[in-house]
């Protein structure tokens, strides 16, 4: 009886706890299903974020990329608007006022869209601005332009900015060595500045020289080097039309005959060993080399040059008009030959003429030799008389005939310089010019250094010799041969207690000649010593620093192929049993050393030559909003 009653007990509390339980499934499911609710709110929260975040970041995405659009726009429209503008049609001041009139159109620049019709773009502006222009004297050389696009995509708006930089000055004088052909670099030149290349870079480690009229080769140790030059403002770039035009070989033993393209190697496809290979050869990387077009490389006509400054030098009138007829009239006689244009040059009554050194008399019957003696004495104390005039030149002069300047006699070719700028006869808006209609030698051996300070223009050949400084730009329709020369910049005052250093520019229709320049030299030449010139050859060129010591403060550019061939260490002439030159290689001294001079446009101002079209540059895109 005792046990059913405990047994019902038992049952009674079970009951009693199931019942108090009751409901508490309801609650636990509740929850899950709350959980499960939050939890797929949040997952559908986050996909809808991010498809509007997508869509946001695409509308951002189209946005700059339809500005962009615009300032591509902006860009192709100037280039158009200066597509075929030849400076030799215009004054180069007023190419300001063409940029300045380029943001009326802007409006009419469409910058289409494939978008839906909640999207626009437009050019925002182009703005010429002249307080930024780099100029030299009062002539603008360079002008700077900012472009703005703006575009909305679905509300997300987008602003671009850009700078586009036009240029009126020859390229080639932007390179410490180059040419518009093929650039070949044999053995260790140190270049310092930016170099180009118009069609192919041959780079090898074997130079070859000529000594007594044998051809010999030699493997150096190292390769060519580019690297900035010493101010900095020239960072060492290469700059080539493609990858694939440079090609290079190294050589163990020297060959029997100089390499050829066809034996050369390209640079490597991956860009880890594309860089080990330029660092050999170059000592660059890949950052380093530039693409540039061939077709926007901005060049000049010797000739046309040269008839623009002789129309220059005969008229102080700046009407182009007349410098045109002037330039037409030149341009026939040269066709016709040196000898006629010379013929007109001598006949121009503008400027001061000096005639050519007097022939001294033939034996004549002794009835007429006194007489003949007689005049012949009189026509040369005038031709020395009018010489003497070399020393304080202030015109444009003409003198005709064959010109010896040998530092005894004549020891200067001077123009000297005015205190206002302006009026200077070399450097001024309206510079004065020598004219040789024939050949000009500079010939000084004495201690002393020879000062040329003047603009030249030289019919004929051009041959320096000796100890020679200048502050001058010269252009020669001849050859021009720089033999055991010692070159140097003429120094003045820049007005502010310091001392500003010149350079001479040679500009020349033939070959440029430069040899025998501390010939066999075991020291390096010093700053004194080294020369200060920046050349220019229409022709090709080959240029050594073998048994010569090459050092250059300048440059040097061709239109035609350009080689160099160059070794470090020292070099003795040879032992007559073998012909070939003693060459004991080592770090130095360095035999080539070209360093990129970049003020040569402050310098030489309004007496560089006129390019036939302008260059336009256009730099990183800005992100304004």
């Amino acid at each position: 009886m005792k046990c059913s009653k405990k047994k019902k007990g038992s049952v009674s509390r079970f009951v009693a706890n199931i019942e108090s339980e009751r409901g508490s499934a309801l609650v636990l499911v509740m929850f899950v299903v709350l959980l499960l609710t939050i939890l797929g709110l949040a997952v559908l929260g986050a996909t809808v974020g991010g498809a509007t975040r997508s869509e946001t970041r695409e509308n951002d995405v189209q946005s700059l990329h339809l500005a962009q659009k615009g300032l591509n726009e902006a860009a192709a429209y100037i280039q158009s608007e200066l597509q075929g503008l030849k400076l030799e049609d215009i004054d180069p001041q007023s190419l300001g006022d063409i940029l300045g009139k380029l943001d009326d159109n802007k409006s009419s620049l469409k910058v289409a869209t494939e978008l839906q019709s909640t999207s626009s773009g437009s050019v925002d502006g182009i703005e010429y601005d002249d307080t930024k222009n780099k100029q030299v004297g009062k002539q603008s050389i360079q002008y700077t332009i900012t472009i703005s696009s703006k575009a909305v995509v679905n509300g997300v708006e987008r602003t671009l900015r850009q700078q586009v930089i036009i240029d009126s000055y020859p390229d080639f004088l932007k390179y410490v060595f180059g040419t518009q052909q093929t650039l070949r670099l044999n053995g260790s030149p140190i270049l310092k500045g930016n170099v180009y290349a118009g069609e192919k870079l041959l780079v090898t480690n074997t130079p070859w020289y000529t000594y007594l009229g044998r051809r010999y080769p030699e493997v150096t140790l190292d390769f060519p080097k580019v690297t900035s030059n010493t101010e900095g403002k020239a960072p060492g770039e290469i700059h080539v039309q493609s990858m694939s035009s440079i090609k290079y070989k190294e050589s163990i033993q020297p060959g029997t005959s100089e390499d050829q393209e066809s034996d050369m190697t390209s640079l490597p496809e991956t860009e880890t060993a594309r860089n080990d290979i330029l660092n050999k050869i170059l000592h660059v990387n890949s950052a380093n080399i530039k693409i540039k077009e061939k077709n926007k490389f901005v060049q000049i006509n010797v000739e046309e040059s040269f008839f623009d400054k002789l129309a220059q030098g005969l008229t102080l009138s700046k009407d182009e008009a007349t410098q045109k007829t002037l330039r037409n009239s030149m341009r026939a006689q040269y066709k016709l030959g040196i000898a006629n244009l010379n013929s007109w040059i001598v006949a121009r009554p503008e400027a001061t003429q000096i005639q050519g050194m007097p022939v001294a008399p033939a034996k004549v019957l002794p009835d007429a030799e006194e007489a003949v003696v007689e005049q012949y004495q009189k026509d040369l104390n005038d031709y020395n008389m009018k010489l003497q005039q070399l020393e304080t030149l202030d015109s444009t002069i003409i003198f005709n005939g064959n010109l010896v300047v040998d530092g005894l006699a004549y020891k200067k070719l001077f123009y000297p310089p005015e205190t206002s700028t302006p009026n200077d006869p070399k450097s001024g808006g309206v510079p004065r010019w020598f004219i040789v209609a024939g050949n000009l030698e500079i010939n000084n051996f004495t201690a002393d250094f020879l000062p040329v300070r003047a603009n030249i223009l030289v019919t004929g050949n051009v041959k320096i010799k000796g100890n020679v400084e200048f502050d001058s730009t010269m252009l020669v329709l001849g050859e021009t041969t720089v033999e055991d020369a010692n070159v140097k910049g003429i120094r003045s005052s820049n007005g502010s207690n310091n001392e500003e250093t010149k350079e001479l520019v040679l500009i020349s229709k033939g070959k440029v000649l430069i040899n025998r320049l501390h010939a066999f030299a075991v020291n390096e030449p010093s700053v004194e010593e080294t020369m200060e010139a920046f050349f220019y050859t229409d022709s090709s060129g080959e240029l050594y620093g073998v048994g010569s010591m090459f050092h250059l403060i300048g440059g040097f550019f061709a239109k035609g192929n350009l080689t160099v061939n160059a070794v470090k260490g020292n070099v003795n002439e040879p032992n007559p049993r073998t012909g070939n030159l003693v060459i004991s290689q080592a770090a130095a001294p360095e035999r080539f050393v070209i360093d990129y001079k970049p003020d040569i446009y402050e310098n030489q101002q309004s007496s560089l030559p006129r390019v036939q079209t302008v260059n336009v540059n256009v730099g990183p895109m800005q992100l304004v909003n």
